[in-house]
Order: C-alpha cells, then structure tokens, then sequence
C-alpha cells in the first residue's frame, strides 16, 4: 500500500515527533502516537488543510461549491481521525515485529518509526482530504501533489480505507452551525479565542457539530441547533457575540431599518449585574408613552408581550427591537421597578414587579437642552448642555447650544451633562470630541483582531477650545458617550465629575446573515482611548468624586463643591 506526500509535509511530520523519540520503534511507537495522537492529529491536519484549502479554492477553475465540499471533508476528517487512528495502531500492535519489518523497509534500515508515523497520518488525513490514495501496489498522484514528492509504505489494512469512504457528509444543521463559527472566526476580536487559542475554539466547533448529528428541520431540533451554538458562543466569554434566531434577527433588522414607532426609552445592560443577563432603562423622554404609563429610569425590562428578556443572549438592542412597532399598537411590558426613596435607582432588594401596558407612538430623540446657572462655590455664571443621546444630529445641536449659552450669557465654563447617556450613534461621540479638541488630537483608536488601529483625530476647527468644560457622568454613561467623555479627559481638556465610575462598553459589533433567516452579531473590534486605555468591563473614573450626583440631582447639586 502506498500514497505520495509533498516533501514539505515529510519534513514537518518528521520534526513534529521526532522530538518524541526515546527509544526504538515499538517503544517509541507507543509512547509518541497513543497518549498525544488528539494533539498530532490537530496540528498536521492544519498543515494540510491549510495547503490544500489555498491551492484548491485559488484555482480559477473551482467553483465556490468545490470549496464549500473541502470544508465538509475537512468536517469529515475531524470526525473520522480518531477512530481511524486506533484502527490502525490496533492493526500495527495486532501484527508480530518480524512481520513490521517486512511491511516498512525504513524500520529495518533505521530502527526509527517515520514509515509507521508518516504513513499512519497521512492516510488518515489524506484521504478525507479527497486526496485520492490508491491503496493497491500502483499509486495515482494528485492533481494537487507537488512534483518533489516520495512514495512511503502504509502498514495498515484496508479496514482504514473503508471506514473513512463511508464516512456522511455533514447534515444542514451540521453545517449551518460550521457556518456561524466561520462567521465569527472572521472578525471576532480576540485572536486568542478567550485564552482557548484557535485549536480550542475548533475543538468547541466540533462539539456544537456532534450536538447535532441527529437533528432534522423540526421545531424541536431547531432548538437544539439554538442551543448548540449558544454553548459554542458562550465559550468565548463576550456577551455582545450572539446568536439571532430568525425572530431575534428579524426584529433587529427592523429596528436597524428604522420607521416604525417605539415607547420613548433609552436602554443598557443592567450595570447591577452580570453582563448580559437583563436589560435596563437608562432614560425615559419626557412626555413619551413609557413616562406616561409610568416607566422610571432604572426600572428592568422583564418581559415583553410575555417573551422573557432575561437571560443569556439578551441585550438592549434586542429589547429595544421589541419594543418597536406599527404607531398605535400596544405593547404589554412587565417592569421591575427598584426605586430609592427620592424615586430614583435604589437597592434590588425593595424591587417591586408591575405590568404596563403602553402604546407605541411616533418618538422624537430629545435634542440637546441648554441651560445656565450660579455654581455655588465660585460664583461664576455655569452654561448647561444635557446631552441625553448621541445621534447624526448631535454635533451640529451641540454647535447651536454652544452659540446660545455663549451669546445669552458670559459664561465661565460649561458643563455637558452625560448622565443617563448609554451612547447611540458612534460617529457622532467622535464629531462632537472634534468641537472641543485642538487639530490633530487623537479622539479614539479602533482596534482589530491583527492588532491594527484606525485612529480618529480632532481636525482643528472645533467650536470652543479654550472655555473650561466639565462633564457630568454616572454609571450608565456608555459606549459612545465614554468615547467622546475619555477623549477630552485624556487630552485635559476636560474635568469629569461624578460619584462613580462609566458603565465600560470598549467594544463594537457587526451583524452578519447567516442563512436560514437567522444572522449573529460578532464584536469585531476594541476601542482604546487616546492614552491607550481599554476602558471595557472597566469604565471611566471621574477626575472628580462628587458627594451627590444621582440621576435626579441637578447639575449645581453635583458641582457643589467643586466649581
């Protein structure tokens, strides 16, 4: 029995166990191939698979339907080289050492285990490769093989041959979970893969495949499919990596498409607890529909039209999706108020549980509000802009409240109030940096999976430079809002004055389709502050800690003693 092997590949496998090597054959055939041969198999089976994968799809003449087979056969080769492997080393054990001899020329003449190991692997790997070994005397090469190549006696039965032909291809919900680890392993930001490096997040692959083997197109496998690659996902530690479902990617999309109308709220991952696991209103618009049925900041999204929003997969862009509807439509929304007792966020302890229904209706974003005031301490005339939200129109709202406060009032300092804004539009935190930074100040850096950062600066013809600025921020302020409140902290050219620390949202997400009406939202990137800071699960410390500074407290009231 013979196959052909580039000289390329010889050489790795060689190295890759030779370091094993202690003893002569038999010995050393037991002590390198039995207890690692899961690692051996890995490791060699990228070798090829890479090799393979980059000839065969590079070839004009490959349709996309070819490469997508490789990867099932790859697919094939994951489940099948385990028990291929101890067939064979079964079939070597099982036969004397006289008879080793006379089977592996390279045995007798060098007393070292490069025929068995080489031969063992590569007709393991090989062939679900679709590398057409001839198992007979004659051996047919490769369309793919390299012309530098050598023949290698395989010692090992036909029994190998047959198990890997009969070997199935993968089921649809086989490769539609193959699928969305593709889709993540693209762009997920940690090359790492959590600590698990890629060979582990592979592993993990394999697992949600086998999960479901037995699965067919019912709803209740369809759960099992869910659940599956929940578990897959789950493994890489990052609760804004998900899965959609069709309904859960459907609503996004609508939400993302825009049009239809909501209940007046701002929403974020609950701060309280653990990432992930509920969702709360971090604001609610004056005079909007949720104010009116009674909604309060702080309350907890438990449930909505009955469906739970609690748990493993939630977010606030989710929530907020299904709060959306046609104008004019009810949405029945169970809340979990937890109030202290000047109304405001409190302890979870006194939390209480209310149903409300509340109708959808046409909501404006609140603009940028300006007022001014007497600081208590210093005396001196304070300009006050409550940005509640960050969107495409806030840098241009900004520029007018800058103009109004400054023309109505000579004003000593201005104070931008970012309390209760979990972000919104990311651009716009980056515009409105521009309006208070000298040019060519750094703003943010984006980070990829590479380690490559695309770095935003100030371009120079900022609105105001030189006034000094104060911003007010709480636990809630996230994402967007973090980014524009780090940039002007890390350039001095703001103090931040709060009693605790930013919510700590460093990370943005893509959404993907991924067949099926279903689509995952994978994080593909970082941001780090202009001072190289990761503010993510961290937050932002204030410069100044503020006695009081709840979420019902005036701006004057934060600023008692400080300005």
């Amino acid at each position: 029995m013979t196959t052909s092997v580039s000289f390329a590949t010889v050489l790795v496998l060689y190295l890759s166990m030779s370091m094993s090597m202690m003893s002569t054959f038999p010995i050393a055939c037991e002590a390198l191939v039995i207890p690692n041969i899961s690692n051996q198999i890995r490791l060699i089976e990228d070798i090829l698979h890479d090799s393979v994968t980059q000839t065969q799809c590079s070839n004009a003449n490959k349709s996309k339907n070819n490469c997508r087979n490789l990867e099932m056969n790859r697919n094939n080769a994951d489940h099948m080289s385990m028990k291929v492997v101890k067939n064979a080393i079964g079939n070597w054990k099982s036969i004397s050492d006289e008879r080793r001899r006379t089977l592996s020329p390279t045995y007798a003449s060098h007393g070292r285990p490069l025929s068995l190991a080489l031969a063992l692997f590569a007709s393991v790997l090989f062939a679900p490769l679709d590398m057409s070994i001839n198992y007979g005397d004659q051996m047919q090469a490769h369309p793919y093989q390299h012309q530098n190549s050598i023949s290698i006696p395989i010692p090992i039965s036909i029994q190998a041959r047959s198990t890997i032909a009969n070997a199935l291809p993968l089921n649809e919900n086989q490769q539609f979970v193959s699928d969305v680890w593709f889709a993540v392993t693209a762009q997920f930001f940690d090359p790492t893969f959590n600590g698990m490096t890629e060979n582990g997040w592979r592993e993990e692959k394999l697992k949600a495949i086998q999960a479901v083997a037995e699965t067919g197109p019912d709803a209740e496998d369809e759960i099992i499919v869910t659940q599956a690659i929940n578990d897959m996902l789950g493994t890489l530690g990052d609760p804004y990596t998900r899965y959609l479902p069709r309904e859960k990617y459907e609503s996004l999309a609508a939400y993302a498409r825009g049009g239809s109308a909501g209940i007046g709220v701002q929403l974020l991952l609950n701060p309280r607890v653990d990432a992930g696991s509920s969702v709360m209103v971090a604001n609610v618009s004056s005079e909007g529909p949720a104010m009116k049925s009674g909604m309060r900041q702080g309350d907890v999204i438990v449930q909505i039209d009955g469906e739970s929003m609690e748990g493993m997969g939630v977010t606030a862009e989710l929530v907020a999706a299904k709060c959306r509807g046609d104008p004019g439509s009810k949405v029945e929304v169970l809340v979990r108020h937890s109030y202290d007792e000047g109304g405001g966020e409190g302890d979870d302890s006194k939390a209480k549980e209310e149903r409300i229904s509340i109708t959808r209706a046409n909501v404006k974003i609140n603009p940028v509000q300006t007022y001014t005031f007497i600081s208590p301490l210093k005396e001196q005339t304070v300009g006050l802009l409550n940005i509640p939200a960050f969107t495409q129109e806030t840098s241009s709202q900004v520029i007018d409240a800058i103009r109004k406060v400054k023309n109505d009032n000579d004003v000593n300092a201005i104070v931008i109030d970012l309390r209760g804004n979990v972000g919104g539009y990311m651009p716009a935190g980056i515009d409105t940096a521009k309006l208070f930074l000298a040019g060519r100040r750094v703003i943010v850096a984006e980070v990829n999976k590479i380690g490559q950062a695309s770095v935003s600066y100030a371009d120079g013809i900022g609105a105001d430079t030189s006034t000094p600025l104060y911003i007010l921020v709480d636990r809630r302020t996230a994402s967007a809002s973090e980014i524009f409140a780090a940039a002007l902290q890390d350039n001095r050219r703001a103090v931040l004055v709060g009693e605790e620390k930013t919510f700590g949202k460093g990370r943005i997400q893509n959404v993907q389709n991924v067949g099926n009406g279903c689509g995952v939202a994978v994080t593909r990137a970082r941001y780090v502050t202009p001072n190289g800071r990761d503010v993510h699960g961290v937050g932002i410390t204030p410069n100044k800690m503020a006695a009081t500074c709840g979420p019902n407290d005036s701006a004057k009231v934060c600023l008692e003693n400080i300005l």
